[in-house]
């Protein structure tokens, strides 16, 4: 006897079971597009969150409603379609824009001209100079003596004899100590310049020098006697640091700037002769580092907001780090000259 009649089982049914329901998809919600395959011009890419949170912003900026999702490692852009249109061209004149401008390499420095042979040129007059000022020579038919009236000497610059602080810088004891300093300060000036520029970093290190000497004479008091450059030379290299300091070049680190101040000062320190031959004079080597420092970070953080100086501007400068020692050695001769 036939059975009665059942309905026939739908595929993925099981007989007897009611059928299981279907998933509801929460998202996208209806009335949303995706633009990531349209941005990208693949059905399948999806973007890295650095381009998609860009897409958001150039939204946001322009008050259209968007969404990002995560879609596996990646994320998708949604908008809602009536606007589709809108975000797809903003989205994309915002990438022409960008297209258009090229952008500097945050880890490359920007370029710097060698400042070398431009400082060795000047620091060979300057060593020309302090020869000449070796020993006693004759100016106007009178034999002059340099050392007595222009070393330096903290008792005579309390006294107000205070040129002593610059004509000092121009006086050595011997060749030897003169080439020394020559050649430390051709070093380090052509990295300071390279920096600064020529006129500035001279104007620099002159400043330091006389700043250090003055500093030393006002803390140790009477006493003291001491001539070279070697202030000078040191307040390059604290320039140099303090520069680095104030974050006016990001190639000149720091850690790089502090490291090569502590090598350079403990080389200094080690070195040959004693203060009583005036040789090496620590005290006058601190204070021009320390000097020299405060300048590097005033100047720096100028050089941050506004640029290296023009050709003016280091014309300026070049000028005032000639006129100090003329002036300082006019002083010097109007007090010793006979009949002065």
């Amino acid at each position: 006897m036939p059975g009665p009649d059942l309905p026939p089982v739908e595929a993925g049914k099981t007989p007897g079971r009611p059928a299981a329901p279907r998933r509801v998809r929460l998202w996208p919600r209806p009335g949303l597009r995706d633009l990531t395959p349209l941005l990208l011009g693949d059905e399948a890419a999806w973007a890295v969150e650095i381009r998609a949170r860009d897409w958001a912003y150039v939204l946001s900026a322009r008050g259209i409603p968007h969404s990002l999702r995560r879609d596996g490692p990646g994320w998708r852009l949604f908008v809602p379609s009536r606007r589709a249109a809108e975000a797809l061209e903003e989205i994309r004149a915002y990438a022409q824009e960008r297209a258009d401008i090229p952008l500097p390499d945050p880890e490359a420095a920007p370029p710097r001209p060698s400042a070398f042979w431009p400082v060795l040129a000047v620091m060979g007059i300057v060593a020309g100079l302090w020869g000449f000022l070796l020993g006693n020579t004759s100016l106007f038919g009178r034999s002059v003596p340099w050392r007595a009236i222009g070393a330096g000497d903290s008792a005579a610059m309390l006294a107000g004899q205070w040129w002593r602080a610059a004509t000092a810088l121009w006086l050595h004891a011997d060749p030897a100590h003169l080439f020394g300093n020559a050649a430390s300060a051709a070093l380090f000036l052509s990295l300071l310049c390279r920096e600064t520029g020529l006129g500035l970093g001279f104007f620099l290190t002159v400043a330091a020098g006389v700043g250090g000497n003055v500093l030393k004479v006002l803390i140790q008091g009477p006493g003291l006697h001491f001539l070279g450059a070697s202030t000078a030379v040191f307040g390059a290299l604290g320039a140099l640091g303090g520069l680095g300091l104030s974050g006016f070049h990001p190639a000149a680190s720091t850690r790089r700037a502090l490291t090569a101040g502590a090598v350079l000062m403990l080389l200094a320190m080690l070195g040959a002769g004693s203060e009583d031959t005036g040789l090496v004079d620590l005290a006058g080597h601190f204070f021009g580092f320390a000097c020299g420092a405060a300048l590097g970070l005033a100047f720096g953080r100028r050089l941050c907001r506004a640029g290296k100086p023009g050709a003016a501007g280091q014309a300026a400068f070049a000028a005032l780090a000639v006129a100090v020692p003329l002036a300082a050695w006019g002083l010097a001769l109007a007090g010793w000259w006979p009949g002065g």
